[in-house]
């Protein structure tokens, strides 16, 4: 398996400031971790550009920087509202046995969360940390509908719609009436636009009045029927909503 020597000195580096949680300095840190004085030199100041860390010019020592401060902080709220919203999905899975996933947009793509996988032999399930571009029919729809309509054209001139399966929309004027629907109704649908043979239902989470995230339900067509859907709906639309009412009730982001 290849490694990479370097990264796991930074991370050596890194892990001890932070658990010294005082200022260090070149010497004591080479010599804690056996690593030549050039080479922690190199690392220290690397992270220092990056504001993982900060030096104090007087003492030439450092310590943890405002981007360390800033990454744990979302790491924390995004952990803390997995938890939160985790229960409320397996309730979700157990009654309309389909795949549920978390998700929240990061600049032009969405990440997934958190999964929990339908109990059933035949399934679809994301990986945990898998990116879908933001123009995948179901979480685009969901997450372009706060926006006004002229902001979205802005958008989707800049980004493209690119047709994945013949069922894509890719006029951005009739994309745009798809994500009016969605802006009435509170959700999104997804009918084999993105992949073929595979339906997905979309809503978004609130806290407070702002979108953090999304809650989409995945399946195959056979399975997330005409019948089935309008169930699958009502369910999903619940769930955002109890999920979203915890969170702004603890004042927790994504």
């Amino acid at each position: 398996m290849y490694s990479a020597p370097i990264l796991k000195k930074s991370l050596d580096v890194l892990k001890f400031i932070v658990n010294s949680d005082r200022p260090l300095g070149i010497t004591e840190i080479s010599k804690n971790l056996t690593v030549s004085k050039s080479t922690i030199y190199g690392i220290l100041n690397a992270l220092k550009d990056e504001k993982i860390l900060v030096k104090d010019n007087k003492t030439r020592k450092y310590t943890i920087g405002p981007e360390l401060y800033e990454l744990a902080k979302k790491i924390f709220k995004s952990g803390e509202a997995i938890m939160i919203a985790r229960p409320f999905l397996e309730k979700l899975v157990s009654v309309i046995d389909e795949t549920v996933f978390l998700c929240t947009q990061e600049d032009n793509t969405v990440r997934v969360l958190d999964a929990i996988e339908a109990k059933k032999t035949l399934k679809i399930t994301p990986p945990i940390g898998i990116r879908f571009p933001i123009t995948a029919s179901v979480l685009c729809k969901a997450f372009l509908s706060p926006m006004d309509n002229n902001n979205i054209k802005i958008f989707l001139k800049e980004k493209g719609l690119p047709g994945y399966t013949e069922n894509s929309i890719t006029d951005i004027d009739e994309f745009i009436k798809e994500i009016e629907k969605t802006r009435k109704t509170g959700y999104s649908l997804d009918l084999e636009e993105y992949l073929k043979g595979i339906r997905a239902v979309a809503t978004l989470i609130y806290s407070g009045n702002t979108p953090v995230g999304a809650i989409s339900v995945i399946g195959f067509t056979t399975s997330m029927n005409n019948d089935k859907l309008p169930s699958i709906i009502r369910h999903i639309k619940s769930t955002a909503q109890q999920i979203g009412e915890r969170l702004t009730k603890l004042k927790i982001l994504f």
